[in-house]
């Protein structure tokens, strides 16, 4: 497809349209000149190499204060914003710490309740298995009371004397 009028010939694969008859000789899609058009741009190298730049003080001054001003408003919005970011983080923080408070809470009441159970006196059987033998009255010996237990009536004992 070499151009435009055979792209245009194989997509309507050579059928005529209805009420018209096949062409025999392709058409001419060629466009009429436009005016000026056969004017032609010149473009010519220019050599800067001898030209020498001029500092303007006031441009320089003037890009310094607008980037000290950029810097200090981004500072004021920063300070302005600051406080409620640091609110909105310790609130988060704090909220984070309730509820490892109560997850910590719940489970010392769980801890509580089996420690309940396995110091309830009706499984010392099952902690003894059967090993257990209970002891008759002979086989049990009572410590003696220690000395501040024993009550006091003004009377020195040998050992305060």
């Amino acid at each position: 497809m070499k151009s435009l009028s055979a792209l245009y010939d194989w997509l309507g694969a050579d059928q005529p349209a209805t009420g018209g008859s096949h062409r025999t000789e392709p058409p001419d899609y060629h466009l009429r000149s436009l005016p000026g058009e056969e004017i032609h741009l010149y473009v010519k190298n220019i050599d800067n190499t001898k030209l020498i730049r001029l500092v303007d003080k006031k441009d320089w001054a003037t890009s310094i204060s607008v980037t000290g001003a950029a810097l200090v408003c981004s500072l004021v919005v920063s300070a302005m914003v600051g406080p409620s970011c640091y609110g909105m983080l310790a609130n988060r923080r704090m909220e984070y710490l309730r509820e490892e408070r109560g997850r910590l809470q719940s489970q010392m009441l769980e801890l509580r309740v089996q420690e309940a159970r396995r110091l309830n006196p009706q499984h010392v059987e099952e902690w003894a298995g059967t090993g257990f033998v209970t002891p008759t009255a002979d086989q049990v010996l009572y410590s003696p009371p220690s000395k501040e237990a024993f009550a006091s009536l003004g009377v020195p004992s040998k050992e305060d004397r």
